[in-house]
C-alpha cells in the first residue's frame, strides 16, 4: 500500500486500524517516506497508537540512515508547542534510541529554542544514565559504552553554561545521572559561585554520582538555609567521620524537612562508619532534641522514620524508650525499634516492665525477645508471668527469653509448654531446652527422660525431638525404642532424631521405618537415609518404589538418588512412564544427580529426559530442559529449541533462559525469528534481553 493511503488510514475513527497501520511498519524495509507517516501517528490523540508508533520507529534502529533520519525527525518534532502527545513521544524515542542518537541530540544541543536545548539535555541524561560513567583515565575508543558516556559527559559541560538557566539546571542534572568523573571539578566550582537554584540541583547531582569529593564547599553550603536539606543528604552519601559532628547539628534545626534530612544521612553514613563515631555525640543531645526525633517517627517517609528509630537507640536515655514501644507495632518499624530497645539495654529496663503489660499481643512477644536479649535478672518476673499468656507467640517469646535469663528457673517452666494446645509454642519450648540444653545438659536430660512415658503423645513427640538435638550418646537407646512407638507422631520424631546423628549404624532402625504402616513415617524415614547415604538402604528403598502413596515413592526415588549406583539408575529409568508426573520429575532428578557424579552416564540418561520433552505435563517438560541445561547445555539446543513451540509460556521462557547462555550463531538466529511470532510479553522481553548480550 502507498504511503499516501496508509497516511490517509490515520485518519480513520477506528483506533483498531490506526494501530493497524503502524503494526504493518514492523514487516517492511525503511524508506524516508515512512517518516510523515511516523509523525503523523505520534502525534495521534491514543497513547496506543503513539506508543505503537514509537515501536514502529525503534524497529528500524539496525539501519544506520534510517537512525539518523528518524533521530533527525524527532529533533523537528520536539519544536512542536501545540502537540503534547506528539512531543513526549519524540522524547521516549529519542531515550530509547540510546547512544544511537548521541551524535544528532548533540548536533542540536545548540538549536534556537531553548525549550528544545531543555529536551535534549534531560533526554541526553537519561541515555548517559543508563549506560554508566566513563571510568577516570579511560582511553577514549576502547569501549562504545565508555566512549559514548565521555562523549555525553563533554556535551553537557558545554551545557552548563547555556544562556537559559533551565537548561543548565537539566545539564547539571543530567551530569548526575551520567556520574562521569571530569564534572565534578565543575560541579564544586558552580556549588561555590553558581545562584541559589544551581547549587541545590548541583548537591542532587553530586550525591547521584555518589563518588567520595572535598567537601568544604559542601559545608559551606550549610550556612544556607534552603541549601541545607540537599547538603545533608549529599554529605549522608559521600560523607566521613569528618561529617559527623555537622550531622549531629541538624537534628537541632528547627526545620522539620532540614532536620529529618540529617536523621536519614546518619543513618546512612552509619552504615560505612563504626557506631562508636556516633554514639558519644547522640548520647549528649538533650531531651527536647530526642523529642524533636522522636516526632519524626510520624513521618510518611520510611527513610526517616528508620533513621529516628535507629538514632533514638544511640541516644541512652529514657525518653527514647515510650516512643520505640510504640514503633514495635508496625511491621516496616518494628525490627529497626526492637534493634535499638537492645542498644538502649538496662537504660529501658524499667520503662519496658512497666508498659509490658499496657501492650498488644504483638508488642509483648517483641518485648519478650528484648527482655531476652538485654538480659537482666530484673526480667524473670515478667516473663515468668507470660509464659501464662493468652496468645501462643507471646508464650513461646517468653520461654525463650527466661532460658537465657534463668535457665534453672526456666526449666521448670518451660517443660510445661511441652503440653501447649499450640505446636509452635511446643516447638518454641523444643528450642529453648536445647538452648539450655549447652549449659546444663544433665540437668535437663534428667527431665526430658521421663517424659517419654507421658500419656500425651505431642509431649513424648517433643521429648524425642530434644534428645535427639541435644546429642548425648546415653540417651541414644530411648531414641531407638521410640521408633516402635504407638504414636506415628513418636515413631516420625525418632527416625528423624535418629537421622540427626548422622551415624551409619542406626541405618537398620531407620529402614525398619520404612515399613510402617503411616505413610508420614515412611516419607520421613526415606528422606533421612537419602541424607546418610549410606549403600545398604538402597535394596530396602528400591521396594519402596511401589509404595502406594505417590510422596513416599518420589522420596524414596530422591533418597536413592543420592545414594546412586548402577542397579539404582536401571530401576528410576522404570519410572519414566509413571503416570504421576511428580514420579516422573523426581526420577529425571534423580537420574541428574547419579549422571553428575560420573561423565560417563551422562549419555545414558539423556535419551530418557529427552523422551520427556514431549511429556503431557507441564512440570515434567520443565524438569527435563533443565537437567539437559544443567548436564549438556550446547549439545541439547537442538533437542530444547523444538520447545519454543511449546503451548505454554512457561516453558518457552524456561528455554530462552537456557539458550541466552549458549553463545552461538545459530541459536541467536533462531531466537530471532521466534522473536517476531511470540505472543508473550515476559517471553519477548526475555528474547529481547538474550539478543542484546550477544
Amino acid at each position: 500500500m502507498l504511503i499516501d493511503e496508509l497516511i490517509e488510514r490515520l485518519d480513520s475513527p477506528d483506533e483498531e486500524i490506526r494501530r493497524q497501520v503502524i503494526e504493518g511498519l514492523l514487516d517492511i524495509a525503511f524508506e524516508p517516506g515512512i517518516l510523515p507517516l511516523l509523525k503523523k501517528a505520534m502525534g495521534d490523540i491514543s497513547w496506543r497508537v503513539r506508543k505503537d508508533a514509537v515501536n514502529a520507529a525503534l524497529s528500524f534502529q539496525r539501519n544506520a540512515a534510517a537512525v539518523s533520519s528518524i533521530a533527525s525527525l524527532m529533533i523537528d518534532v520536539l519544536h512542536s508547542e501545540d502537540n503534547v502527545g506528539l512531543r513526549n513521544s519524540a522524547v521516549e524515542c529519542l531515550t530509547r534510541l540510546g547512544r544511537d542518537a548521541v551524535p544528532c541530540l548533540i548536533q542540536n544541543l545548540n538549536d534556537r529554542d531553548h525549550d528544545v536545548r531543555k529536551f535534549i539535555t534531560d533526554v541526553l541524561g537519561d541515555i548517559g544514565g543508563d549506560i554508566g560513567p566513563a571510568p577516570a583515565g579511560c582511553k577514549r575508543g576502547t569501549n562504545k559504552d565508555d566512549d559514548t558516556a565521555g562523549i555525553i559527559a563533554d556535551a553537557m559541560i558545554t551545557a552548563t553554561q547555556d544562556t537559559d538557566e533551565n537548561v543548565r539546571l537539566s545539564a547539571i542534572e543530567g551530569l548526575g545521572k551520567i556520574g562521569n568523573y571530569k564534572a565534578v571539578q565543575l560541579l564544586l566550582d558552580i556549588l561555590e559561585k553558581g545562584d541559589m537554584a544551581l547549587k541545590f540541583t548541583t548537591l542532587e547531582a553530586l550525591g547521584n554520582i555518589g563518588m567520595p569529593i572535598p567537601m568544604s564547599g559542601v559545608y559551606n553550603a550549610l550556612k544556607e538555609r534552603l541549601l541545607k536539606r540537599a547538603a545533608y543528604d549529599l554529605i549522608g552519601k559521600v560523607g566521613g567521620i569528618e561529617a559527623v559532628p555537622y550531622l549531629i547539628d541538624g537534628l537541632k534545626e528547627n526545620s522539620q524537612s532540614t532536620r529529618e534530612a540529617a536523621i536519614v544521612a546518619i543513618k546512612r553514613l552509619a552504615a560505612s562508619l563504626l557506631i562508636s563515631n556516633f554514639k558519644s555525640q547522640i548520647s549528649i543531645l538533650s531531651s527536647p532534641v530526642i523529642e524533636k526525633i522522636a516526632a519524626s517517627l510520624e513521618s510518611h517517609d520510611l527513610n526517616v522514620r528508620k533513621g529516628a528509630v535507629f538514632i533514638l537507640g544511640l541516644t541512652g536515655k529514657i525518653e527514647a524508650v515510650r516512643p520505640l514501644i510504640r514503633y514495635l507495632r508496625f511491621d516496616e518499624t518494628a525490627g529497626e525499634a526492637k534493634k535499638a530497645l537492645i542498644k538502649l539495654g538496662d537504660e529501658g529496663l524499667d520503662t519496658i516492665i512497666d508498659d509490658y503489660p499496657l501492650q498488644e499481643e504483638k508488642v509483648r512477644a517483641l518485648l519478650c525477645d528484648i527482655l531476652g536479649e538485654i538480659g537482666n535478672r530484673k526480667a524473670e518476673n515478667i516473663l515468668v508471668l507470660a509464659i501464662k499468656d493468652d496468645y501462643g507467640h507471646v508464650r513461646s517469646s517468653a520461654a525463650a527469653a527466661l532460658g537465657k535469663i534463668d535457665p534453672e528457673k526456666a526449666a521448670i517452666e518451660i517443660i510445661c509448654l511441652l503440653q501447649d494446645e499450640f505446636d509452635d509454642v511446643r516447638n518454641a519450648a523444643v528450642d529453648a531446652l536445647c538452648l539450655l540444653a549447652r549449659g546444663s545438659y544433665k540437668a535437663i536430660l534428667s527431665r526430658v527422660l521421663p517424659l517419654l512415658s507421658a500419656d500425651n503423645p505431642y509431649v513424648r513427640e517433643k521429648a524425642i525431638i530434644v534428645l535427639g538435638r541435644i546429642g548425648g550418646i546415653e540417651d541414644v537407646e530411648s531414641i531407638r525404642l521410640a521408633v516402635k512407638d504407638d504414636s506415628s507422631l513418636v515413631r516420625k520424631a525418632a527416625v528423624h532424631a535418629l537421622g540427626e546423628r548422622g551415624e551409619g549404624r542406626y541405618v537398620q532402625d531407620i529402614i525398619l521405618a520404612l515399613a510402617d504402616e503411616d505413610r508420614e513415617v515412611r516419607l520421613a524415614a526415606a528422606r533421612v537415609l537419602g541424607g546418610i547415604r549410606s549403600k545398604e538402604a538402597a535394596e530396602p528403598l528400591l521396594l519402596l518404589l511401589s509404595d502406594e502413596n505417590i510422596w513416599v515413592k518420589a522420596a524414596a526415588v530422591e533418597s536413592l538418588g543420592k545414594i546412586g549406583g548402577e542397579s539404582v539408575l536401571k530401576a528410576i529409568e522404570g519410572l519414566m512412564d509413571d503416570e504421576n508426573g511428580m514420579v516422573v520429575c523426581a526420577a529425571l532428578e534423580a537420574m541428574a544427580k547419579i549422571a553428575a557424579e560420573g561423565r560417563q552416564n551422562i549419555e545414558e540418561i539423556k535419551p530418557w529426559v529427552v523422551k520427556c520433552l514431549s511429556h503431557d505435563d507441564t512440570e515434567v517438560v520443565k524438569v527435563a530442559a533443565q537437567i539437559l541445561g544443567r548436564l549438556d547445555k550446547k549439545g541439547s539446543a537442538t533437542e530444547i529449541l523444538s520447545l519454543l513451540e511449546h503451548t505454554d509460556w512457561d516453558v518457552r521462557a524456561q528455554v530462552v533462559d537456557i539458550l541466552s547462555d549458549i553463545k552461538d550463531n545459530f541459536i541467536r538466529n533462531c531466537l530471532e525469528t521466534h522473536l517476531k511470532v511470540e505472543t508473550d510479553d515476559l517471553v519477548k522481553q526475555k528474547i529481547a534481553e538474550a539478543l542484546k548480550d550477544r
